[in-house]
């Protein structure tokens, strides 16, 4: 049986990572591998489930390595360098110049002042100086100096970067409400118990599978069934009542085209395991005969005692296959059998 998507990509990177002496991004992975970034970053998190891969942070982005090949310090060294946190600026900001809450416009002013001046000179009003203290008039100019670490600034955007591509990533689950079982489309069919088992065992490693666990009916279209595949889109349900309500969910193509009924990988796998016993040496099968001639042998000759060994097979069973045949020819008072360690003799009775 051919090898599935998941298992085909994660040993391209597996392979790749190992042959480089530095950490890669999701991103630097999909590029060197000509693949789709989402396929690269949702096997990724598939890696790091299953041990495969380790993930760690710097400077606000994601790298990965190997799991288990290197210790902390290799790690360190295999993670591009940490930039160098420059000497803190300060950086004055200068703020426009406001006049006071209790100014007066400048015409309103020189309107109002003109008249106390023809009052004051004509002795019919006070003194203008004495009506308005000029002292509330003068500008205020405000300087405001602030701190600001530039080195702070710049991670903080680097962080908000990496979160923003990681969100370009699809999630390989997606689920939104649909309507209730009446209102299905008519190319759908319901799946049996043990493909809807066998989806569930394929489907609960990934993003978004905690939305549909507790779901027990499914759904899928015919068109795709017909492919032997569960097919992209699939209807989950509590129930087949015609009121229980269904999510509709969106499988990610990187990982639908390559989940088969379970008839289909089952004949996949037995294919496989036919391919690769083919690969393997014939075991040589050994009878009674042979064994009986080993015996018939050590009866003939003068030794007392002598070491038995047979290829590919272990020495307690080699003993006891021995003493079986020499129960059953008979011949408990000529010879007897007996192993030590991985050892086996055969040494006549006196």
């Amino acid at each position: 049986m051919g090898k599935s998507h998941f298992e085909a990509t994660s040993e391209k990177i597996e392979k790749y990572l190992s042959g480089i002496d530095r950490a890669q991004s999701a991103k630097a992975l999909a590029e060197d591998l000509g693949m789709t970034t989402s396929l690269v970053y949702n096997t990724l998190r598939l890696m790091e489930v299953f041990n495969k891969v380790l993930k760690v942070k710097r400077g606000g982005r994601n790298y990965y390595l190997p799991h288990g090949v290197y210790d902390e310090g290799q790690i360190s060294a295999l993670l591009p360098p940490k930039k160098v946190k420059p000497e803190p600026r300060r950086k004055s900001i200068l703020r426009s110049q406001r006049r006071s809450k209790l100014h007066v416009q400048k015409n309103f002013l020189e309107k109002h002042l003109s008249t106390i001046r023809a009052q004051s000179s004509s002795f019919e009003g006070p003194s203008a100086l004495a009506m308005i203290g000029l002292n509330q008039i003068d500008l205020v100019d405000e300087t405001v100096e602030v701190d600001i670490d530039l080195q702070e600034v710049q991670e903080v955007q680097e962080v908000q970067e990496t979160d923003a591509e990681e969100e370009k990533f699809e999630t390989p689950i997606t689920s939104e409400p649909f309507a209730t079982i009446q209102y299905l489309p008519k190319n759908v069919r319901r799946l049996t118990r043990g493909q809807t088992k066998h989806l569930k065992e394929q489907l609960k490693f990934l993003d978004g599978y905690d939305r549909i666990e507790s779901l027990k009916t499914v759904f899928a279209r015919l068109s795709a069934l017909e492919k032997h595949k569960y097919g992209r889109i699939l209807y989950f349900s509590m129930g087949t009542n015609p009121w229980d309500y269904v999510q509709k969910v969106t499988i990610d193509p990187s990982i639908s085209d390559f989940m088969f009924l379970p008839n289909i990988e089952l004949k996949r796998w037995a294919s496989w395991k036919d391919f690769m016993r083919g690969l393997k040496e014939p075991r040589i099968s050994y009878g009674k005969d042979q064994y009986d001639k080993i015996i018939d042998q050590f009866i003939e000759t003068d030794h007392k005692l002598v070491e038995i060994t047979v290829e590919n097979r272990k020495a307690n069973y080699i003993n006891l296959i021995l003493n079986k045949r020499i129960d059953e020819r008979g011949l408990e008072e000529q010879v007897k059998a007996s192993f030590v360690s991985d050892w086996v003799y055969l040494e006549k009775v006196e």
